[in-house]
């Protein structure tokens, strides 16, 4: 008689290759119910401000669109310093009224050289039934 095991293994490791190769969609297509797409970046020019850029895409016309509030952070060694915040009573572009979207950019002069910063964006939608925020969080840069 012939042993079959050799058959048997391949047709085992087989299977658990076609498994693991099933892709899985966990991950929502979208950020939020009304917000689309939204992304954030910080980068330095080179008078040493540093730029933030953020856009937020809805999914749709809506009331306001944009952000709520910029903080710039500093690393400390032992965390995340806010070391300023645009807010809309500061800086009252962040949101944009009647509209499907949104970007600007943010210059800040940092009170610190060679420190690490980054941003935070709080994105957010508003419509008729209700609002969406999404936190954004920068790459770092040092300045």
């Amino acid at each position: 008689m012939k042993k079959k095991w050799p058959v048997q293994i391949l047709s085992v490791l087989l299977c658990m290759v076609m498994l693991c190769g099933i892709p899985a969609h966990a991950v929502e297509t979208r950020a939020s119910d009304r917000i689309l797409r939204a992304a954030a970046t910080l980068s330095k020019a080179s008078n040493g401000d540093l730029s933030v850029f953020f856009s937020v895409r809805a999914t749709g016309f809506m009331e306001k669109v944009g952000a709520t509030g910029v903080a710039i952070q500093r690393s400390s060694g032992s965390g995340w310093v806010t070391e300023y915040t645009f807010n809309t009573s500061n800086t009252p572009m962040l949101l944009r009224e009647s509209t499907d979207r949104h970007s600007m950019v943010l210059t800040y002069s940092p009170h610190f050289t060679g420190a690490s910063y980054r941003a935070v964006v709080m994105s957010y939608a508003k419509d008729a039934t209700g609002s969406s925020t999404q936190q954004l969080t920068s790459q770092t840069v040092t300045t």
